[in-house]
């Protein structure tokens, strides 16, 4: 065991971690301009990490910022060490080897390495970058502060799982994507301390836990570039199978219309997908829990009910998606827009999930007095529509296809530039 060394010294990095990206303003709002030429742009994700006490350590020497209240100067240290990082009604405290306290009532920690190659750990997962443990919104809070492109090493395993070699070119695609969507959401949670998170409500972020040699050729090989339309960055949605046809953002959406987010034909580039078509089996039971579930949480009007009379989809746009779906019930007849059908409906097969996508045909049973008892979902894709479809993208790497076509072909009028 080595002993941790001690000292203070005025430090200005978690102050500059926790409240910036160290992005000029004008990348935040979506314009190139500004963006660092020399080396890749810092982001700052929200890990999902929440836990009171959390088990820290590095592949080596790492070390450690802690700020206290009232003191403008921080407690410093290294260590290579395990420690504990636990959250308290005083403040965060900090435990070594031994149960020897470290560190009492921080207001936040900052953690690196001192070999930047190397990685700090959270139980099992490792990071590249910076740690800063803090408070937000009165709960615990983990922000790993990292370069765009080690960040984006922790994307693409993920979102595409395990490609094969004459995939490549689906792999380059979606990294030059999912770049082009972390840079052009920077700065996105006003006043919050990170600027993407690492689930689907950005893109999935399993720090380096699966790194893989395929990904980290992928990201150099299109180092710094991104998609851009008339000089701005895009907002390159994707999702992984369309179906035969993506649709346009504002038909999906309560957005306004983006002229490079509209309906395309993909053929049957992503038929290959286990979700080119499905079947979803609803029970009375089903349904009735989840639109009571779905209603609670965004609030209808309607009141409650104890049965369902009908269920009608209204399929329009140009993908055969759900323009609206309506409801009528024991309290009256509600109507759900586009995309919220899957979240309003469920999926019977995956309890807590949502419906593979809104476009789907409906068919009902019901019983003497009318009511439904069942319902049957067929449908075809996985995902919201919008973008990029991963499936198809795959598709067409398959078929010879290379990025910088496959890109453009998702994204109407797009092109690629580099701008670091």
């Amino acid at each position: 065991m080595t002993r941790p060394k001690i000292h203070t010294f005025v430090c200005a990095l978690f102050v500059l971690a926790l409240a910036s990206g160290c992005i000029p303003a004008r990348v935040r709002n979506g314009a190139l301009f500004g963006v660092d030429p020399v080396r890749p742009p810092v982001v700052r994700v929200r890990l999902p990490h929440e836990e009171v006490a959390l088990t820290v350590r590095g592949d080596g020497r790492f070390l450690i910022n802690a700020f206290q209240p009232g003191k403008s100067a921080a407690v410093t240290f290294s260590t290579d060490d395990r420690i504990v990082v636990r959250h308290s009604a005083a403040g965060i405290d900090i435990r070594g080897a031994g149960d020897i306290a470290l560190v009492k009532g921080a207001t936040g920690v900052a953690m690196h390495t001192e070999d930047p190659s190397q990685r700090l750990l959270i139980g099992k997962t490792p990071y590249h970058g910076g740690l800063i443990f803090g408070r937000f919104n009165s709960k615990p809070i983990v922000v790993n502060r990292l370069n765009l492109d080690q960040y984006l090493t922790g994307v693409l395993t993920p979102e595409l799982g395990e490609r094969t070699d004459n995939e490549f070119e689906a792999i380059k695609a979606q990294a030059v994507a999912a770049r082009t969507y972390a840079l052009r959401h920077l700065g996105q949670y006003a006043y919050a301390p990170y600027d993407l998170k690492a689930d689907v409500s950005d893109q999935v972020y399993v720090g380096a836990s699966q790194q893989r040699d395929w990904v980290d050729h992928a990201v150099t090989e299109t180092v710094g570039e991104v998609l851009t339309y008339n000089g701005d960055l895009i907002e390159a949605y994707y999702h992984s199978t369309c179906g035969g046809k993506t649709d346009a953002i504002e038909d999906v959406w309560p957005k306004p219309a983006k002229p490079y987010l509209v309906s395309v034909e993909d053929d049957e580039y992503c038929s290959w997908s286990k979700y080119w078509t499905w079947t979803e089996e609803l029970t009375a039971k089903s349904l009735l829990a989840n639109l009571k579930a779905y209603r609670k949480q965004v609030g209808a009007p309607l009141g409650d009910f104890s049965f369902i009379r009908d269920i009608e989809v209204l399929r329009g746009t140009p993908g055969g998606r759900a323009l609206a779906m309506t409801v009528t019930t024991s309290s009256g007849l509600w109507t759900i827009l586009a995309d919220q059908t899957r979240w309003a409906l469920g999926r019977p097969s995956r309890p807590g999930s949502i419906l593979p996508s809104s476009n789907f045909e409906i068919t009902l049973k019901r019983d003497k007095k009318g009511h439904v008892v069942s319902a049957t979902a067929k449908g075809r894709g996985y995902g919201h529509g919008v973008g990029l479809c991963q499936c198809g993208m795959i598709g067409r790497a398959r078929a010879g296809q290379l990025y910088r076509d496959i890109l453009p072909h998702y994204y109407t009028g797009t092109v690629i530039e580099r701008v670091y």
